[in-house]
Parts: structure tokens; C-alpha cells; sequence
């Protein structure tokens, strides 16, 4: 059958009130459901006329993502956000299906390569979008519901069978990613101590913002995964003052996450680039490589996150560090000649961890792969695929 046979566009618009906060939502690829992107008084909203809200059991979909599986069933939490005319609701008229059944439809796969079909036209705008017209004419397999009933108990017994399979695979994963602060602890164990301030100190090279000149932004990721570009932009596009440049080498934390593992070393790639003030800037004393190897390792131990955890501060989970607080950090630190026979001990564990922590990734995704090959066989066999 035809989804116009099935469901009535049943958009409910709002009065869009200025001084009132909105759910605004989006629809997740692959069918997964409703989520609420960011709220925003209604003054921030535009287009304020096309805004509508969502009830439990509505069917919504996304005009530019429905080919990557943007379809879904509102379930209770969803309740109250609003969306755009970008996505179009309907509601259920039909007692021919189910709202499970449908659900689980939109999770197979099996109508994203339909609706891939049906993005055609001339203009790059119409190739990427479903109308509401051409959502209409989308076959929608209805076998009898005691068939929708097994399809959705089989669909509901995978789901629980990876879920009971993810909590062992993700622990190993966190066996693993803690193995190498593990094995540096034991390490850096019979080695002295001493301030960071000893070793190194703050640089700061003072950027003047020019508008119309392009500027690379870095951002620091938390659990030691070190740093990244966050994006390149114009200096127009940089309102917070106080900017300065890193070199290669550096040594970039995040004051409010520094305890999370958000602190790393600035690669050749990020020459230039420019970070706020809560992003200090720490250097070396030693150029050697290996000193900023050897600390690399000494920021994921347990010891490091203990002492930056202890010497930040605040009332919340985001807590700010000072900056005096991060050169008081007593951190293990040794000569080059000691240093080269720790680095080599930690490489070769990190290199096994790499490799059990690929395996265990891997289990992860053939689990996932596997519900979802079950789901997508039992509507190919409803659509007479198979």
C-alpha cells in the first residue's frame, strides 16, 4: 500500500511566542527516533509561521535526509517539540498497521533506497529532497496483523539481544583504553617527582584579529584522544577576545576539562593556529621529542587526573582550573637516558591496545550489524524481496 492510504498530514502550527523557550527538534538517520537539537526563545526562531508541534504516535519525516532514513514514530518523550516545515507530520488513519510496525519499518532500511528513488529533478535543491507528494506514493509493505505482531516481537528480541551484548564489549573497551595509564603508573613508578613548573612554563603569543584574515581553531578532546581542528574561519567570525597562536609542540589544555584528559601536544598541522584564554599555553624547557613523548604518557595516568581534579575548582561538574594551580602539578620526570628505556616499554603496550581495542570496536559493530541484518530481512521478506 501507498502511505496516502495510510496516514493524513496533520500539521499542528503554533503561535510562536517571543519570551516562551521551544524543544526544537530533528529527526535521526536510520530511523532511530525524534531528538531535541537546542532550545531557543521564540524570538530566535524563524520562520515563526511554519513551526509546529509534535503528539506521541505522529509519523515525521525529513525532506532532505529521508534517502539516509530520517522517518519516525513520536514515542511519549518527544511530546511537545517543535519542528520546521522541513518536516512534514501525519498521523495515522489506517487500522490495516500498526505504529510499531511502522516503526521498525523505518529502522530496516528498506525505505531509505525507495525514497533514494524518488529524489529526482533538475536542480541540486530537488535532487536531495522528498516532497510531501512523492512521501505519499512510498510503498509501505501491510501483510495481516498477526504477521506485524511476529515482525515486531522478532524486531524487539534482537534489539534486547544486542543490548544484553554491548555491556561486556564496552567494558572491554574500557579495560583496554585504561590498560596504557595502567601500565605508565607502573612505569613512571621508582622515578622522581617534580613540579611542572620546573620543566616548562606558560607562553603567549598575542594574536590581533584582523576580520577579513582566515584563522585555524583548535579544540581539545577529552579522555587524552588529544587535539583537533575545530574549524577555519574568518576573524569577523571570532568574538572572544584575548586570542593566541600555538607552535608546534605545545602543550594546549582546557582549563575546565583538564581533569577529563582534555590537554594534548600541538602537532606540525596545528602551526598557527589560535585557541582563547581558557585554553593555556605550556611549553617545555627541553626541545628533545622524547620529553614531550615521556608527557604525553604522564597525562593518562590516574595520578595526573587525580591532582588536576583536586586542583581545580567550582560548584558544578565543570570546574575551572587557575592557572598557577597546573605548574604545582607534581609529575614523574626522569633524564633522556632513563627516558628512552620507559618510552620503549609504553609504545609496545600501546601498540597491543591498539590492536585489542580495534578487536574489541569490532564486536561492537558486527553486534549492531547483526540486529540490524535481522531487521532488514524480515520487512525484504514482508516486501517480497526475499
Amino acid at each position: 500500500m501507498e502511505f496516502g492510504d495510510l496516514v493524513v498530514e496533520d500539521n499542528r502550527l503554533i503561535n510562536v511566542l517571543d519570551d516562551v523557550e521551544y524543544a526544537c527538534g530533528g529527526i535521526r538517520l536510520h530511523g532511530q527516533g525524534i531528538f531535541v537539537r537546542e532550545y531557543k526563545q521564540g524570538v530566535d526562531l524563524k520562520k515563526k509561521f511554519v513551526q509546529h508541534e509534535i503528539k506521541e504516535g505522529d509519523i515525521v519525516y525529513s525532506t532532505l535526509f529521508a534517502k539516509a532514513g530520517a522517518f519516525a514514530v513520536a514515542e511519549a518523550g518527544s511530546e511537545g517539540v517543535v519542528l520546521s516545515e522541513k518536516f512534514p507530520t501525519f498521523r495515522l488513519i489506517s487500522q490495516e498497521i500498526t505504529l510499531d510496525y511502522l516503526k521498525w519499518f523505518f529502522r530496516s532500511g528498506q525505505l531509505n533506497r525507495i525514497a533514494e528513488k524518488q529524489m529526482t529533478g533538475i536542480a541540486a535543491f530537488s535532487l536531495s529532497h522528498l516532497s510531501k507528494r512523492k512521501f505519499l506514493k512510498l510503498k509501505v509493505p501491510v501483510p495481516d496483523i498477526a504477521r506485524q505482531e511476529e515482525v515486531v516481537s522478532r524486531c524487539l528480541e534482537s534489539h534486547a539481544a544486542v543490548a544484553r551484548a554491548m555491556p561486556s564489549v564496552k567494558s572491554n573497551i574500557a579495560t583496554v583504553q585504561n590498560l596504557i595509564g595502567c601500565a605508565a603508573t607502573k612505569s613512571f613508578a621508582s622515578l622522581p617527582r617534580f613540579r611542572i613548573s620546573e620543566i616548562g612554563d606558560y607562553v603567549l603569543r598575542a594574536v590581533d584579529i584582523r576580520p577579513s584574515t582566515l584563522y585555524k581553531q583548535v579544540t581539545v578532546a577529552m579522555k587524552n584522544r588529544g587535539l583537533r581542528l575545530r574549524r577555519v574561519c574568518e576573524g569577523s567570525e571570532i568574538k572572544s577576545p584575548g586570542q593566541a597562536s600555538v607552535a608546534e609542540g605545545d602543550i594546549l589544555f582546557s582549563r575546565i576539562d583538564l581533569w577529563q584528559g582534555a590537554i594534548g601536544i600541538v602537532g606540525k598541522d596545528l602551526e598557527g593556529a589560535v585557541v582563547t584564554r581558557d585554553f593555556p599555553v605550556f611549553r617545555l624547557k627541553e626541545h628533545d621529542s622524547s620529553a614531550r613523548e615521556l608527557l604525553r604518557y604522564v597525562f593518562m595516568t590516574p595520578e595526573f587526573a587525580a591532582q588536576a581534579r583536586d586542583v581545580s575548582r567550582g560548584t558544578t561538574g565543570r570546574k575551572k582550573m587557575k592557572r598557577p594551580a597546573f605548574l604545582e602539578i607534581r609529575i614523574p620526570w626522569c633524564e633522556r637516558a632513563r627516558r628512552v628505556e620507559v618510552l620503549d616499554a609504553l609504545r609496545e603496550v600501546e601498540k597491543q591496545s591498539a590492536i585489542l581495542s580495534a578487536r574489541s570496536q569490532r564486536q561492537s559493530i558486527l553486534a549492531r550489524q547483526m540486529g540490524a541484518s535481522i531487521v532488514s530481512t524480515l520487512y525484504a521478506q514482508d516486501s517480497g524481496l526475499i
